[in-house]
């Protein structure tokens, strides 16, 4: 029966605001180890209190159509880190995860690398939090 309510029907659409797929990016983005947010905290720290949208989706900004999303970050790395190897994985978890979720094809991935920042001052800001 279900099926039959489903052929009836001759128009539907599913469609995502900016911030579900700038939601969706930030979680992803938690798994990756050196990778901080454009307000100076890490993904991963972010990610505990889904409750502050704010955090999670800092410095990243989308721009959604019906089939396609182009996605742009601003992030700060932790100094040491493989900045390409980086973005390498910053490119393959997204895509991931934003088709997976959505079955929208990223189109465009844009990184804007704006600081790195030392271990030391990563510790000191996070226990000053």
């Amino acid at each position: 029966m279900e099926n039959e309510q489903a052929a009836s029907v001759e128009t539907a659409s599913l469609t995502f605001e900016e911030k579900v797929l700038q939601t969706i990016v930030g979680v992803a983005l938690a798994s990756i180890d050196g990778l901080i947010s454009a307000d100076g905290k890490f993904f991963s720290s972010m990610t505990e209190d889904l409750a502050d949208q704010s955090n999670v989706t800092s410095g990243i900004e989308v721009e959604v159509g019906k089939e396609q999303v182009a996605i742009d970050l601003e992030v700060i790395v932790a100094y040491g880190k493989d900045i390409p190897r980086l973005f390498a994985q910053i490119q393959e978890i997204v895509l991931q995860e934003v088709s997976r979720l959505t079955a929208l094809e990223v189109k465009e991935i844009n990184i804007r690398i704006v600081d790195v920042v030392k271990q030391e001052t990563i510790e000191k800001t996070t226990d000053n939090q």
